[in-house]
């Protein structure tokens, strides 16, 4: 939960394996043209993530504008081509614009710090529970209340096929 790396870390991980680990092992030349591909394949990845979810949204809102323009140019021409052309913007040139999403960064920073501060906070905790003070038991319940879903959340999310490698 502290250290939540980026997608992109993980990418960057993934090439550095396959240098490092897989490549150097590799005799067959088809085999280390696939391992370099895969390698190239997982940069572009990287390349395209911090924009993909911008862009789609910018070509949504695009479309849709697009859409209707089209249609009020069309204005007075009758026949189905036109029609359809109106139906389209009148339903899929209709809908709402989305937000273009925001940063990820100040939201991952800001997530990292409040993970630490829970991380302190446990330790305060226990240090009044051993105190004796028995309204921390029910602060560490409703920090526990927060905590167990999340962590099945990050389970459920991260575990592959069986759960573990060489699994299911």
């Amino acid at each position: 939960m502290n250290t939540v790396p980026s997608v992109d870390d993980l990418l960057e991980g993934f090439i550095i394996a396959i240098n490092n680990e897989i490549m150097p092992f590799l005799n067959n030349p088809k085999a280390v043209a696939t391992a370099a591909m895969m390698q190239s394949l997982l940069q572009e990845v990287r390349q395209v993530l911090p924009i993909f979810d911008k862009s789609i949204a910018e070509e949504h809102n695009q479309m849709t504008t697009t859409l209707r323009e089209v249609a009020a140019k069309l204005e007075g021409i009758s026949g189905a081509e036109a029609d359809r052309i109106r139906d389209r913007a009148a339903t899929l040139g209709a809908l709402s614009d989305v937000a273009i999403p925001a940063d990820q960064s100040p939201v991952r920073e800001a997530h990292q710090k409040l993970g630490y501060a829970l991380q302190d906070t446990i330790s305060d905790l226990d240090v009044l529970q051993r105190a004796g003070e028995t309204k921390a038991d029910e602060a560490l319940l409703r920090l526990r209340e927060f905590l167990m879903p999340t962590i099945v959340n990050h389970v459920a999310a991260t575990s592959v096929g069986g759960g573990m490698v060489g699994r299911g």
